[in-house]
Order: structure tokens, then sequence, then C-alpha cells
């Protein structure tokens, strides 16, 4: 019997890596087919709008806002990740997405002391892949009953 290898997805956001754990997406939306739909935005909940999911409209939110990382393309051009929560799907808009590799491969790193406060609760793990520190983006931290508000 075959067991599955845990994988995961290194996506950036501007200059900065980021991985997420296969589980949680859905699907991968290119730019030309997700279009996002700014009119349902909520920014004190993290939405910037919605895209069209299956004949549903479902969240869309933008971690660079939380990180507080310069607008590097337009909407337009980002992709949209979809993920599924407890609460349902929504997307994740990111500026590229990278490759999948094995998570064995993702070695901790440990945050020094004095930066943990600076960081809130945006993210707490970090990640050393390939010589590049990598951002664990962990989805509960933006969408759902516990989700940032910008």
């Amino acid at each position: 019997m075959t067991q599955a290898v845990a994988r995961k997805l290194i996506f950036r956001l501007g200059g900065v890596a980021f991985s997420l754990d296969l589980s949680f997406i859905v699907e991968i939306c290119e730019p030309d087919t997700a279009l996002l739909d700014t009119s349902c935005a909520d920014t004190d909940a993290g939405i910037v709008g919605s895209l069209s999911f299956r004949n549903t409209k479902v969240p869309a939110i933008d971690p660079a806002l939380v990180f507080d990382l310069p607008a590097s393309i337009p909407y337009s051009a980002k992709t949209a990740l979809l993920l599924n929560s407890s609460e349902g799907n929504w997307a994740l808009l990111v500026d590229r997405v990278g490759e999948i590799s094995q998570a064995d491969k993702f070695k901790p790193l440990v945050i020094p002391p004095l930066l943990r406060g600076t960081i809130g609760g945006s993210y707490s793990q970090v990640e050393l892949f390939d010589r590049e520190p990598v951002v664990c983006f962990e989805p509960e931290c933006f969408y759902g009953a516990t989700g940032l508000a910008i």
C-alpha cells in the first residue's frame, strides 16, 4: 500500500516566499480565469472582493494587506488559490505560484524572541527551503471565525 507524501506549494507576495500545505488547496485559478468583483469588498474583514467559483461567489483575501507588502501587480494579474475552510471555500490572491515540493524538504527556523512580538498574529513559523527563508502561511489567520481584520 502506498502512502501519501505531504507536500507544500510555494507562492510569492512581492519578494516574499510563502509555503502552504497542499491539503488546503481546492484549485488554482490563473489570472485570466478569475475575475475579481470588488463591489462586495469588506476591508474590515480583510475581504477585497469576491470570485465566481463553481457557480458561487467566494470571498477573496489579499494577504499582502495584512503583511503590509506593497502592491507589486494589479489584482487582475494575481493568481487565486481556492482554499477550503470550516466556513467554506475562499480565494487567496497571490502574485505568483511557484513549485510544489515534499514537506520534508522544508527545515523549521526559530524566530528570535525579540522578533516574535513584531509579527503579530499573521504567522508563527518560518522555514528554510533551498537556502531561502519561507513564511509558513496559516490560512486560519486570514479567513474564518478567528481570521484577522485589516
